[in-house]
């Protein structure tokens, strides 16, 4: 069984300000410890489950956040940019029996969630086909182009929330909750043991999630936060301005659409 996870940093408990998420800033270390924790226990879980190849992708902020010599060993680990289209889900294939999101966040503009954003902070809603998608409903959509099913995440309430709209089925795993700009926390500890309990129960049942699909084609949309982000990605071809801050592009495919998003986010 070949396992694919992908970690975000916002979605780690104890995570509340963008000070714990940015190098150079004195907490930063402490809370990529924390982050490393909570992948250990997502791994820990699909080796318990019965998996035997993991392959771990670092994505938040620089993609050079887990600590590689505390990571456990049962995981390979992806750092950096490639600069290709697949961004957060780098390295996944066909060949992975599912995908598993430790540490998300919510969408921009969600009430009471953790540090919300949608990829940059330039984004105030991201669309497909009418539906507002959070990085993981995009994610499981890259995952859901190669037959990779997303069957579990991790984070603030508000993105699990978020996920079973989306993804029904999802097992999901809250650590903490956003209340205004502050949030309520589990202990790390305790926060690891849920991580690791839910992957096993998750993996037991994967069966029962199916890839991500959405039907074609695919019309995205994206409202930015600044006029002049919307005027230049109308300049894209296929892309349309719907409004000042918003544009559009229709796509024949997935990879239609991540080039897209490439571009012009």
């Amino acid at each position: 069984m070949k396992i694919y996870i992908s970690c975000d940093m916002e979605g780690i408990t104890g995570v509340t300000h963008w000070d714990e998420t940015t190098e150079n800033h004195t907490d930063y270390a402490l809370f990529r410890k924390f982050m490393t924790h909570e992948v250990n226990a997502a791994i820990q879980g699909a080796v318990e489950a019965g998996a035997t190849d993991i392959v771990v992708r670092d994505a938040h902020g620089s993609a050079r956040n887990l600590l590689p010599d505390l990571l456990d060993p049962a995981a390979r680990l992806i750092r950096e940019w490639s600069g290709g289209p697949f961004g957060m889900m780098e390295g996944i294939d066909s060949s992975f029996d599912a995908a598993l999101c430790i540490g998300y966040h919510a969408a921009a503009s969600t009430p009471n969630a953790v540090l919300k954003h949608t990829m940059s902070g330039r984004i105030l809603d991201l669309q497909v086909n009418g539906q507002s998608m959070p990085e993981i409903g995009w994610n499981a959509m890259i995952a859901g182009m190669h037959d990779v099913p997303v069957i579990f995440v991790s984070g603030d309430r508000a993105v699990c929330e978020q996920a079973g709209h989306i993804i029904p089925s999802i097992h999901t795993v809250a650590v903490k909750e956003g209340i205004g700009q502050s949030s309520l926390n589990l202990h790390p500890s305790k926060a690891a043991t849920d991580i690791r309990n839910g992957v096993i129960k998750a993996l037991q049942q994967r069966e029962k999630i199916k890839p991500f699909k959405l039907p074609l084609p695919l019309t995205v949309k994206i409202s930015f936060k600044n006029e002049n982000h919307a005027f230049r990605a109308a300049w894209y071809p296929g892309s349309q301005r719907i409004d000042a801050l918003a544009v559009s592009f229709t796509g024949k495919s997935v990879m239609d659409c991540l080039r897209f998003f490439m571009f012009v986010s």
